[in-house]
C-alpha cells in the first residue's frame, strides 16, 4: 500500500479497555515505515471538524504501557451526529492532511459512520483505508463472538451484584428489595453478566433483560416469593427493560439525543419505577440502585483476557488497513476458550444490533442458561474469594421467643408465623 498518516478516534462511550486498543494501533503503527505520522482526533470525528488533532507518534514504550492501563477514552469520546456536510467536510479534512488510514474505535454506530464516511472517500476517489475497531460495554455488535469493553463491564456487574447482596441481607429489617439496574441500553448482556459471582445455592434472584418484556404482576410474584423465603429480594434489570405493551419502563433523560438526530436513545429510570411498584402493591421498603458509570470505567475490576483482547484488535486493524482491508470492521472469533481476530465487511455491521440470545437466558425461570455461563467464565476472569453466606452458618437451630419455638433450616424459617 501506499505512504501517508494515519489517524486514529475514539467514539461513542469509553470502556475501562479502549486506551488498550490504541496503545495496540500505535504500537504497530510506529513500526511501519509505510505511515508517515500517527495523528489522534480529540472527541472522535468531531476532532476532524474542528481542526483538534495531536500528534502520538513519539509516544514511548513506557507511555504507551500506562495508556493501555488508563480507563477512559484519553482522546476524548463523542456522540455527535455527523450530518453529510460534516463528512465532506471531514473528509477534505483528511485529505489535506495526507491521511492514508483512517481507524475508528466504537460501537455499531461508529461502524455505520465508517461505512457512510468511506463512501465519501470513494466518491472523491481518494486512497483512504477506513477500518473500524470494535469497542463496547453494550456487546450489541454484530459479527464477532464479544467485543471489547464488555467483559470488564461483565465482570464489574458480577461482583458489585454479589456485594450488593450482601449489603441487603445485612439490612433487611430496614429495606426488603433491592432493584438493581445495569447498563446495555435495549440489549441483556450486562444485566446477564450479573448471576456470575453469587452462589445460586444461598442466594436467588431474578433477572429481567430487554429482550423479554416484563409482565408486572409476574415481576411482583417473584420478588414476593423470594421475599417470603430468604427474607429480602433483589432483582437486576437491564437499562432498556420494555413492557408488555412494548413501551419502556425508563425514562429519557437527554430530551435532545433522539433517534431524529441520530443519537442512541439514552433511558434511565426502570429501577426507580419498579422499586415504586414493589412498595405500592407489596408493602415492603424497595430501593433503586443503578450501577452506573463505573461499568464502564472501573480499572480495577478489568478482565485482564479483554485488556489483552482490546490490545489486539489494535495491532490488527493497522494490518488490516495496510494491506489495502479498508471498509471492514476488526472481529473477535472464539477458538475454545481463546479467540482470534478477523474481520467483517462494515456492512453487515453498521447500524446492526445483536440482541442476548435466548438459548442463553431462561425466561421462565427470570436467570442465566448454563450456556451462557460456559460461554462468559473463561473470559472474565476470577471473581474473587468464595463468601460465606447466612444460610451456610444457620444449619439448624432454635430458640425459644415467649414460650414459642423458632426453627430454622438452611437459613429459612420454617415457621414464619412466628417469626
Amino acid at each position: 500500500m501506499g505512504e501517508g498518516a494515519l489517524f486514529v478516534a475514539q467514539s461513542g462511550g469509553p470502556t475501562s479497555v479502549i486506551n488498550s486498543t490504541l496503545a495496540g494501533i500505535i504500537a504497530a503503527a510506529q513500526k511501519k515505515r509505510e505511515i508517515e505520522g500517527i495523528y489522534g482526533l480529540l472527541h472522535g470525528l468531531e476532532g476532524a471538524l474542528r481542526g483538534e488533532i495531536i500528534y502520538l507518534d513519539n509516544l514511548r514504550q513506557e507511555e504507551l504501557e500506562r495508556l493501555a492501563v488508563t480507563p477512559g477514552a484519553i482522546l476524548g469520546g463523542s456522540r455527535y451526529h455527523l450530518r453529510e456536510e460534516d463528512l465532506d467536510k471531514i473528509a477534505s479534512f483528511l485529505i489535506h492532511h495526507k491521511c492514508r488510514y483512517l481507524l475508528l474505535i466504537g460501537g455499531n454506530g461508529t461502524m455505520e459512520t465508517c461505512l457512510r464516511l468511506q463512501r465519501v472517500m470513494q466518491q472523491k476517489k481518494a486512497e483512504v483505508e477506513i477500518v473500524g475497531v470494535p469497542k463496547t460495554v453494550d456487546n450489541d455488535l454484530v459479527e464477532t463472538d464479544h467485543a471489547p469493553g464488555y467483559l470488564s463491564a461483565a465482570r464489574y456487574v458480577a461482583l458489585a451484584v454479589r456485594d450488593q447482596l450482601m449489603d441487603l441481607e445485612s439490612m433487611s429489617r430496614f429495606e426488603q428489595v433491592r432493584i438493581i439496574e445495569t447498563m446495555g441500553r435495549s440489549v441483556g448482556w450486562l444485566a446477564a453478566a450479573s448471576f456470575l459471582a453469587v452462589d445460586p445455592i444461598n442466594v436467588c434472584y431474578p433477572i429481567f433483560i430487554p429482550e423479554v418484556p416484563l409482565d408486572e404482576d409476574e415481576f411482583l410474584s417473584f420478588i414476593d416469593k423470594i421475599y417470603r423465603q430468604q427474607g429480602f429480594a433483589l432483582a437486576v434489570i437491564g437499562e432498556g427493560v420494555i413492557d408488555k405493551q412494548g413501551q419502556p419502563l425508563g425514562i429519557q433523560p437527554f430530551n435532545d439525543m433522539d433517534k431524529e438526530k441520530g443519537c442512541h436513545v439514552v433511558r434511565t429510570g426502570a429501577a426507580e419505577n419498579l422499586a415504586r411498584l414493589v412498595t405500592e402493591r407489596l408493602g415492603l421498603r424497595a430501593r433503586a440502585q443503578v450501577l452506573g458509570m463505573n461499568q464502564r470505567s472501573f480499572s480495577t475490576c478489568v478482565s485482564s483476557v479483554d485488556r489483552e483482547e482490546a490490545y489486539e484488535v489494535g495491532r490488527a486493524a493497522v494490518e488490516l488497513a495496510l494491506q489495502g482491508g479498508g471498509g471492514n470492521m476488526i472481529t473477535l472469533q472464539r477458538e475454545g476458550c481463546l479467540s482470534k481476530t478477523g474481520f467483517v465487511s462494515l456492512e453487515r455491521v453498521a447500524g446492526a444490533e445483536r440482541k442476548l440470545p435466548l438459548e442463553f437466558y431462561d425466561s421462565a425461570n427470570k436467570k442465566v442458561t448454563p450456556k451462557f455461563v460456559e460461554w462468559i467464565m473463561p473470559l472474565v476472569g476470577e471473581l474473587g474469594p468464595s463468601y460465606l453466606y447466612r444460610g451456610e452458618i444457620m444449619r439448624f437451630f432454635s430458640w425459644r421467643r415467649e414460650n414459642q419455638e423458632i426453627a430454622w433450616c438452611g437459613g429459612i424459617n420454617l415457621w414464619p408465623e412466628l417469626g
